[in-house]
């Protein structure tokens, strides 16, 4: 027989039976749809609250350990450090520009209260010999994101406090230096006149997509969409089944 025409389809569709059901089915679309969005803001606000977390400041100690290599997850993150400057290990990186300026950025390893090192990039200056070179003296407490060993240069020498690139290799601080190194963005107490500070890069490592969240979006959405087939599917076998019975009965 023929297939069902969309004339065939309405006509039944606007049945009092067959719009019952409709209404059943939109009031269940509806509700699925409400809870594909409710996760779906859900995993928004899931992401808010661990990009927060993970934008609060922790303390270095626990984040870097001596010894370990900081991992990606751990790259970018702020972080807090409380010691003193040994400033007869500062190092001057060459061939750093600041607006278009040529200068170096001044790099001093921070003593911790455990007597680990972990090298602090302080930030841009003109020259080796410009005011705010001189690293503070006193108990210090910082604040800055915590970034991986430049890689560039690899096995390049400095000269003298002069180095490449911020790396453990170039600036041989010794064993008991925590890897990667702190760019700075400030510090307590306030001293004058000081490096200028040096913008923070974006975090190379991210929050995961909370997933679960999100798929149960996906599928509340698909649930809505098999509604809509399986009335369809449902109207177009009525009208099939009440043809092919009228046309049975028609041979007959």
């Amino acid at each position: 027989m023929a297939k069902p025409t969309a004339n065939e389809l309405l006509r039944l569709a606007f049945t009092p039976k067959w719009l019952l059901r409709a209404g059943v089915g939109v009031l269940i679309i509806v509700g699925f749809i409400f809870l594909g969005r409710w996760q779906w803001d859900r995993s928004q606000d899931v992401l808010a609250q661990e990009q927060a977390a993970l934008a609060q400041p922790v303390v270095v100690d626990g984040l870097n350990p001596l010894g370990s290599d900081i991992t990606s997850d751990t790259v970018g993150r702020a972080v807090t450090a409380q010691g003193t400057f040994v400033g007869s290990q500062q190092r001057f990186v060459v061939h750093r520009e600041s607006n278009g300026n040529p200068g170096v950025w001044v790099v001093t390893p921070l003593r911790l209260t455990d007597g680990s090192l972990i090298a602090v990039m302080r930030g841009w200056l003109p020259t080796v010999t410009s005011p705010g070179a001189s690293a503070p003296a006193g108990l210090i407490v910082l604040q800055g994101t915590l970034q991986a060993d430049e890689s560039f240069y690899k096995g390049a020498k400095g000269t003298g406090n002069t180095v490449p690139a911020i790396s453990q290799d170039t600036l041989n601080l010794g064993p008991n230096a925590r890897w990667g190194y702190i760019r700075m963005t400030s510090q307590q107490p306030q001293v004058q006149p000081a490096p200028i500070p040096v913008p923070v890069p974006p975090a190379q490592g991210s929050v995961p997509f909370p997933l679960q969240n999100f798929f149960y979006a996906i599928q509340w959405w698909v649930f809505a969409l098999f509604i809509v087939g399986a009335y369809l599917r449902w109207l177009w076998l009525t009208i099939k089944e009440s043809s092919d019975s009228e046309h049975d009965g028609a041979v007959d």
